[in-house]
């Protein structure tokens, strides 16, 4: 009975890798919204903005004031850059806000069965909150100070649901192996 459970483990193990999927030439949302002050048209007025991932950024000087913030979806990352600065913050500049972004409907072109099973954040921002769902990446960036030499990149590190003939691949050897075990006992 041991020997089973390894060999399930072994084989979970070697059927669950970390995918190289993309995300070029999927179609993708992205929403504003800000915890501090009251909605404001250059977030919450835009709803949800849509854009096809190429090799163009997809939200450039997204809330349309002096390149302020620009958001670059990558084959499997998230580049955020920051212009003319130092400014003061997005709304605020006290720190207690936050402004956040929500990235959505994110389909894996080149591996449909992948989704998102961590994200690996690069960034010098001090505050920075990000969180995941399979399809999605949320990003919050604090209401302080910005400044030009400030970045902060998402990779999407994915996994890949293995193909139904896998599992019954796998289902195979255990049933196979188990009988041959009942057998030699007998």
């Amino acid at each position: 009975m041991k020997k089973v459970i390894s060999a399930i483990l072994f084989m979970t193990a070697l059927f669950s890798f970390n995918a190289s999927a993309s995300l070029i030439g999927d179609d993708i949302f992205i929403a504003c919204s800000q915890s501090s002050g009251s909605p404001d048209p250059a977030c919450e007025g835009l709803g949800l903005v849509p854009a096809t991932v190429t090799n163009n950024v997809e939200y450039p000087d997204f809330f349309n004031f002096q390149n302020s913030i620009s958001i670059d979806v990558l084959a499997n990352s998230i580049e955020v850059a920051f212009e003319n600065g130092p400014y003061c913050g997005w709304f605020t500049c006290d720190g207690q806000g936050f402004l956040q972004f929500d990235l959505t409907d994110l389909d894996w072109i080149s591996m449909p069965t992948s989704f998102i099973s961590s994200l690996d954040v690069v960034t010098n921002m001090t505050g920075v909150l990000t969180s995941f769902g399979p399809d999605s990446v949320s990003f919050s960036l604090p209401e302080t100070q910005v400044t030009n030499d400030m970045f902060l990149t998402i990779n999407l590190i994915t996994a890949a649901i293995p193909e139904p003939s896998v599992f019954l691949v796998l289902l195979m050897l255990i049933i196979g192996s188990t009988a041959y075990r009942m057998k030699k006992q007998w």
